[in-house]
């Protein structure tokens, strides 16, 4: 400790998926200013979502302090594993520290981190700041406390403490190029208990806010500090102003003194809210999000979502009315495959939210997010697993998830019942639920001030449609039926991705995608080929999800053979002029992805010889070549040229630094032959034209393929 004061460190590990991240961590504020104030502190704050900015992030050097105490969020159980990770390295950096870790995920699962193994020493359950100060003045006075777990012991009055946003000095002038918005905490808790949430998992739900003239205080404390004229500013409360005199009482204070933000974004039941908050909220430039969850009323009862209001659908047609009116932007979100979710229940919500978003004559003010229900330890479903199972037949493949990679997936890998399981769930939300995400874009009128926010925020939604994302999906779910043996069950569902129907016509349409958006322009035989060839069954399970992408991805785990990118064989095959008819020599040819265009091109009139060294790749490649009847694999070293002599058309899918002799020999005079050459340390596509037994070379621009791993090439022959 520095001079009997104990040096703590408040880690942020960054958010959900490394996608978008807040500035503020507001949660950590709120304990450095307890730990400060009544423990005498010295604290620092760090984020590693906003440490990006200055490149590689260095443990090291942000242990270099020397720490006492070093608390962890774990916000959710996607934090988990990444949590763990961190604890064990700054558990080795700083042997001495206590190391704690808290956050719903914590709360819901503290025996996670107290196990064998564990860099954790405690865990503090429920809200943060008196389990954090227990163990501050627990280091003061020499006396390490024997219970691991510290608390629940909620913060009653979070008007006691303060937000000291110079704790972020270190992040101001970065702030901006890394976060998509900046965060702030008003109230803490939610008394609803909706089956899906995470909140019951910090044992105290009761609504707790700052005084309302307090709250508008501490917004305009953050826009002094760090300007947020450029900003959005995110209320990331669980549940926003739930009594009514609050509310409207911070919403016409926010109104009198408005503050810089483009606008302020907050989250709040649409059952508790009527007409005057919608004009307060105009006049403050404020817009709402609502966890609608479902447009069926009766899954809504199971959700627990509805209470006690009948009108909870009616109502939330009638604000979406009002928004419109007073041009208030707003969102709400629904989950897809809730546990009990039937196909009729997603049927109903569908209409509904067509009622609320696309049929109003006059637009919509709103947007549609469409989660796919996760399930969270804390939350009642979690909490009454056995009970949920039996009743509705909801059925988690992979639980206790959070201990394998592949998180978003696995999350989300339940079946919701009996009659509907994760894959007709699925197929579903894109017949129900994607063409409204469409349409809104194009019926949205909001033309108020961050327009852009809510364009992008639409537009994020409309990737979730792309087929590029469910074939991520489907491959994910092909990777881990294998990986946990569930292919092998007889259950009506497609065993393998080449039985797989659906994922091979996501998987075209996404290919497709790709050649518009990267503007590969492929001659009618080629662009033919490249969309009818499957080439999700040319690549391991894992890469499914990348196969419609214009890249080149890995065969082997050393990285050594590779199918190459679309646009490579594109420029290729139009620079030996591939036509029907012709016969073409596929030099490394891998699993068979470009023999398997080649014959597409060349028809049954034409040949395809596939020469491959790798004796791995045989049997799949044999499998996705075995319709192509024109096609002949091998498996061989390309420098024997005895098996191509006389070739007129010859395609290199491995690098040289130079072309053999022996090859220039072995082409047919007329020939031609396209390989990747080295030149100047950079690889060169170059295309041989053999006349009169000379050669002429044109370069086709640099590229970058696998070397030649030939054991001719190695030996120098």
């Amino acid at each position: 400790m520095t001079a009997d004061r104990p040096r703590v460190l408040l880690l942020w590990p960054g958010g959900l998926f490394g996608g978008g991240a807040n500035f503020g961590v507001p949660q950590l504020l709120s304990m450095a200013s307890v730990l400060r104030r009544q423990a005498d502190a010295i604290v620092d704050i760090v984020d590693l979502d906003m440490e990006r900015a200055f490149g590689r992030i260095d443990l090291q050097q942000i242990a270099k302090p020397g720490y006492d105490l070093i608390g962890i969020s774990c916000y959710s159980s996607y934090d988990y594993l990444k949590v763990m990770a961190l604890g064990t390295e700054l558990k080795r950096l700083l042997p001495r520290a206590w190391l704690v870790t808290g956050g719903y995920h914590a709360s819901a699962r503290p025996h996670e981190f107290t196990g064998d193994g564990s860099p954790f020493d405690f865990v503090a359950v429920g809200d943060g700041e008196a389990p954090m100060l227990r163990l501050a003045k627990a280091l003061e006075q020499g006396k390490r406390p024997l219970m691991k777990v510290v608390g629940p012991e909620s913060l009653a009055d979070p008007n006691i403490t303060e937000y000291d946003w110079t704790l972020l000095d270190r992040y101001k002038p970065v702030a901006r190029t890394v976060a998509s918005q900046a965060e702030i905490y008003l109230s803490r808790g939610c008394p609803f208990d909706c089956a899906f949430c995470m909140e019951r998992a910090k044992r105290d739900v009761s609504w707790r806010a700052l005084e309302p003239e307090r709250a508008v205080e501490e917004i305009h404390r953050l826009d002094a500090y760090v300007d947020l004229s450029s900003w959005t500013l995110f209320v990331a409360d669980a549940l926003f102003g739930m009594k009514a005199r609050w509310r409207k009482t911070f919403l016409e204070g926010l109104a009198k003194r408005p503050c810089r933000a483009r606008k302020v974004w907050l989250l709040i039941r649409v059952d508790l809210i009527d007409r005057e908050d919608l004009e307060l909220m105009a006049r403050a430039n404020v817009s709402p999000g609502f966890g609608l969850e479902s447009g069926d009323p009766e899954h809504l009862k199971r959700i627990r979502k509805a209470g006690k209001l009948d009108n909870y659908l009616d109502h939330m047609l009638e604000v979406a009315d009002w928004a419109r009116e007073l041009n208030v932007p707003f969102g709400a979100n629904v989950i897809v495959g809730h546990p009990g979710e039937t196909e009729q229940s997603m049927r109903t919500s569908a209409a509904y939210l067509k009622r609320l978003f696309v049929d109003p004559p006059r637009g919509t003010t709103g947007f549609l997010s469409v989660d796919p229900f996760r399930l969270y330890p804390g939350s009642p479903i979690d909490e009454e697993i056995e009970t949920w199972t039996e009743q509705t037949g909801m059925r988690a493949h992979r639980y206790p998830w959070w201990h394998d990679g592949d998180q978003d997936f696995l999350a989300e890998w339940v079946d919701p019942s009996d009659s509907l399981d994760f894959r007709k769930t699925l197929s579903l939300k894109r017949e129900l639920f994607d063409p409204i995400v469409r349409q809104i874009a194009d019926r949205f009128v909001y033309d108020g001030p961050a327009q852009d926010y809510y364009r992008r925020a639409i537009d994020e939604q409309l990737a979730l449609t792309s087929p590029k994302h469910y074939l991520h999906t489907l491959g994910m779910w092909h990777l881990w039926r294998e990986l946990t043996g569930e292919n092998g069950k007889p259950n009506g569902l497609p065993r393998t991705p080449r039985e797989d129907a659906e994922l091979a016509a996501i998987a075209r349409e996404a290919r497709n995608d790709c050649m518009r958006e990267h503007d590969i322009c492929a001659a009618g035989p080629m662009h033919d080929a490249i969309e009818n060839v499957p080439r999700q069954d040319f690549v391991d399970r894992e890469h499914i999800a990348l196969s419609a992408d214009d890249d080149a991805l890995p065969l082997s785990e050393d990285g050594g053979s590779t199918i190459s990118a679309l646009h490579a064989y594109v420029a290729a095959f139009e620079a030996l002029g591939l036509r029907a008819g012709d016969h073409l020599v596929d030099l490394g040819g891998g699993t068979g992805y470009g023999a398997a265009l080649a014959s597409e091109i060349v028809g049954s009139k034409g040949g395809v010889i596939c020469i491959e060294i790798e004796p791995m790749l045989e049997a799949s490649a044999r499998a996705n070549l075995a319709n192509y009847r024109q096609t002949d694999y091998r498996i061989s070293d390309a420098h024997d040229t005895s098996l191509w002599r006389n070739a007129d058309k010859v395609y290199v899918a491995f690098a040289m630094d130079e072309l053999p002799d022996s090859w220039m020999q072995a082409l047919a005079d007329g020939g031609k032959l396209v390989a990747p050459i080295v030149e100047n340390g950079h690889q060169v596509l170059t295309l041989f034209e053999k006349n009169d037994q000379r050669l002429e070379r044109t370069q086709l621009g640099q590229v970058v393929y696998v070397p030649d791993r030939s054991a001719s090439k190695q030996l120098g022959q």
